[in-house]
C-alpha cells in the first residue's frame, strides 16, 4: 500500500501559540488513525522572529519533507521565507492584513498558490485559521474540538466556549465551499496516541521505577525535568548548575536509588568529572544526553548530532560505559527502564543519546511496554565481614542500600582495596583495575540483546544511522526496496555482529548530522571497514541545524 503524505507548517513569531496550533492539529489525525510527526523549528530569540512547527500526516510509516502541503502564518515576516517549501499549487492560509504586506513585494503569490485570507480583525485568530484548515480538508469541527478544549482547558469558560463557536462556523462555511481532501483524511482507522521523546523517556523510567532525577534546564532536554515534575511520582531536584545535579544524583545513587539526570552537551561537560568519580566508585548512575547544535553553546534550539564521539569518551582515566541510542518512542520508553538495568546490574554509567528531533518530536505510537526491573546484585542481609568492592569473576560486586547492617563500606575518588579503604598498593591497583574491565565483558552475550537493528536484511546497500533520522529512512528503504537499514540502538560497546551484517554488503552510507563523519569515523575503524575488498563506504552528512527530510534521501539514488 502506497505511504500517503501530507504536511501542515504553522509558522509565526514566538509567543503566539504555535506550539498549540501543532498539538491540536497532529491530536485530530491521530485521532483518525493517520500516523503522525512532528518537526519543529524555532529561534532562540525570544519574540518576533522565524518558527515554523510541522505536523506530518502518513498513512502508513510516519516520516518528514522539507516540502509541505499548507503553510498556516500568524504574521507577514513568516509569509515570505516559508514559500519555497510551500508545493506548488499548496494552501497558504493567514489574516488578511498579512497577506497585503506580502502582495506588495510578491504580486504573483496568488498566481502560485492557493491563498486563503479571510478578514480577521478580533482575537481568536488561531481558532479562525484553525476553522477554515478544518472546512478546507472536508473535516468536521469535531475533529478538533476536544483538542481544542484541552488547549484551552484553563481559560474561562467563556473563552473555550467561544473558540468552539468559531471552529464550528468556519469549518462549516470552508467544508460546504470546497471538498479538497475528505476522502484521504476519513476515519478509516483505529485512533492512534501521541507521545515525544521526553516523555517517553520519563514515563518508561517510572514504570521501571526511577527513584530519583535531577536536572539544570537546557534545551533539548529541559522537558524531561518538567515531565517528571508534572508526574508527581518521583523524588527530583531542579539544581543550581550542572555539578550539582550529578553530585545530587551520585548521592542518591551511593543510597541505593536508581537515579537519572538529563542534559545536553554544554551541562553534560559540567558532569564529566563526576562521571569519572562514579566509575572509581562504581556508582549506577543514568544520564541522557540530548545533543543540540554546537560546539559550546552553539545553535542550543536546533538539530545537530555533533555529541557522538563525545558520548563515547566523556571521561579520564579509562572508564568503560553503556551508551544507548533510541530511534522510536517505543524503543525510548524500553530503554529508559533498559539503562536503569544496566546502571544498576554493571555499577556503571549508563548514556541514552538522543537529539533535538527524538527529544521534542511528536510521533503516533503503539503499544509501550516498560523494561521490567533488574536491580543487579542487590542484597538485603549482607554477611559480616562484607567488602563492597569484592573481587568477583564478572567484576560485579554485592551492593546494599545504606544503612543496611552489616552493609557499611567507604565511597571514594580514589584508588580503593575491597572495603573501600584508600589504597597505593601497586598489586591492588592492577586488580581493582582488572575487576572494573570485566564488568562489560561479552556485554550482549550476558544481555541477549542486539546493539543494531537491519531493515530489509536481504539489500546490498545499506543506511546506517541512529535517532530520529531511522522514522524517514526507513519509509525511504520502504519506497526504495534495493537499499536497507541499519539502525544503531547501542553505540557502545559496539556489537560484534553487526560487522558480519557489513561486510558482504556491497555500498554501506553512514548518515549523520555533524560535519566530522564521528558515527563512520567509529564504526569505520572499530571494524576495520576501509580494509574490506570490494565495500564502498560513502556518507550522507547535514551540519545545517534542519534534520534529515525525505528529498535528502532521495540524493542517494543520483
Amino acid at each position: 500500500m502506497k505511504n500517503t503524505h501530507f504536511a501542515i507548517r504553522i509558522a509565526g513569531p514566538a509567543g503566539l501559540g504555535m506550539h498549540s496550533i501543532m498539538d491540536i492539529i497532529a491530536n485530530a489525525f491521530a485521532s483518525l488513525g493517520q500516523h503522525v510527526i512532528t518537526d519543529s523549528e524555532y529561534q532562540s530569540i525570544i519574540k518576533w522572529w522565524l518558527n515554523y512547527y510541522d505536523v506530518h500526516i502518513c498513512s502508513e510509516k510516519p516520516y518528514i519533507t522539507r516540502g509541505v502541503d499548507v503553510v498556516i502564518s500568524l504574521n507577514e515576516k513568516n509569509i515570505y521565507p516559508n514559500l519555497s517549501d510551500l508545493k506548488e499549487w499548496g494552501l497558504l492560509i493567514a489574516n488578511q492584513k498579512w497577506i497585503t504586506k506580502v502582495e506588495v513585494t510578491q504580486p504573483d503569490i496568488r498566481k502560485k498558490f492557493i491563498v486563503i485570507d479571510p478578514l480577521i480583525e478580533e482575537k481568536y485568530e488561531n481558532t479562525y485559521l484553525l476553522g477554515i484548515l478544518a472546512g478546507y480538508l472536508g473535516l468536521d469541527a469535531s475533529v478538533f474540538e476536544s483538542a481544542v478544549e484541552r488547549a484551552f482547558a484553563k481559560k474561562w469558560a467563556e473563552t473555550v466556549a467561544k473558540n468552539i463557536e468559531i471552529l464550528r462556523e468556519y469549518a462549516k462555511l470552508w467544508k460546504e465551499q470546497n471538498q479538497w481532501m475528505q476522502a484521504q483524511f476519513s476515519n478509516t482507522q483505529e485512533k492512534k496516541s501521541l507521545t515525544y521523546g521526553n516523555k517517553a523517556l520519563v514515563y518508561g523510567a517510572i514504570e521501571s521505577e526511577l527513584d530519583f532525577f535531577s536536572a539544570y534546564p537546557m534545551t533539548p532536554a529541559s522537558t524531561i525535568l518538567s515531565e517528571v515534575i508534572s508526574s508527581n511520582r518521583v523524588k527530583y531536584l531542579q539544581a543550581e548548575d550542572e555539578i550539582a545535579v550529578m553530585n545530587a544524583a551520585l548521592g542518591a545513587s551511593f543510597t541505593g536509588a536508581r537515579s537519572m539526570v538529563g542534559t545536553s552537551g554544554g551541562g553534560f561537560a559540567l558532569m564529566t568529572e563526576w562521571l569519572s568519580f562514579a566509575a572509581q566508585a562504581e556508582f549506577p548512575i543514568v544520564a541522557v544526553l540530548s545533543q543540540r547544535a554546537g560546539p559550546s553553546t552553539g545553535t542550543p534550539t536546533y538539530f545537530e548530532q555533533s555529541e557522538i564521539s563525545y558520548s563515547l569518551i566523556p571521561t579520564f582515566g579509562g572508564c568503560d560505559h553503556v551508551v544507548l541510542c533510541p530511534s522510536t518512542m517505543e524503543e525510548g520508553y524500553y530503554v529508559a527502564g533498559q539503562a536503569l538495568n544496566i546502571a544498576q546490574k554493571y555499577q556503571t554509567t549508563v548514556l541514552i543519546l538522543t537529539d533535538k528531533q527524538f527529544s521534542e518530536g511528536k510521533v503516533t505510537v503503539s503499544e509501550l511496554i516498560p523494561a521490567p526491573v533488574n536491580r543487579g546484585k542487590l542484597i538485603e542481609n549482607p554477611w559480616e565481614g562484607y567488602k563492597r568492592y569484592e573481587f568477583t569473576d564478572d567484576g560485579v560486586s554485592p551492593y546494599v542500600r545504606v544503612g543496611t547492617p552489616n552493609g557499611d563500606f567507604i565511597a571514594t575518588s580514589y584508588e580503593h582495596d575491597e572495603y573501600g579503604a584508600t589504597t597505593e598498593d601497586m598489586e591492588l591497583k592492577v586488580k581493582m583495575t582488572e575487576k572494573r574491565a570485566r564488568k562489560l565483558e561479552n556485554f550482549y552475550e550476558k544481555e541477549r540483546i542486539m546493539g543494531y537493528r537491519v531493515v530489509n536484511p536481504t539489500a546490498k546497500k545499506m543506511i546506517v544511522t541512529l535517532s530520529f533520522t531511522a522514522y524517514t529512512a526507513e519509509a525511504w528503504c520502504d519506497e526504495n526496496p534495493e537499499w536497507g537499514l541499519i539502525v544503531i540502538t547501542c553505540l557502545k560497546p559496539l556489537d560484534a555482529r553487526l560487522r558480519d551484517v557489513i561486510v558482504w554488503l556491497e555500498k554501506v552510507v553512514f548518515v549523520e548530522s555533524n560535519f566530522k563523519w564521528q558515527l563512520e569515523d567509529y564504526i569505520t575503524k572499530e571494524f576495520g571497514l576501509k580494509y574490506v575488498s570490494g565495500l564502498q563506504v560513502d556518507h550522507l552528512r547535514k551540519y545545517d541545524l534542519l534534520p534529515f527530510f525525505m528529498e535528502d534521501f532521495n540524493t542517494l539514488t543520483k
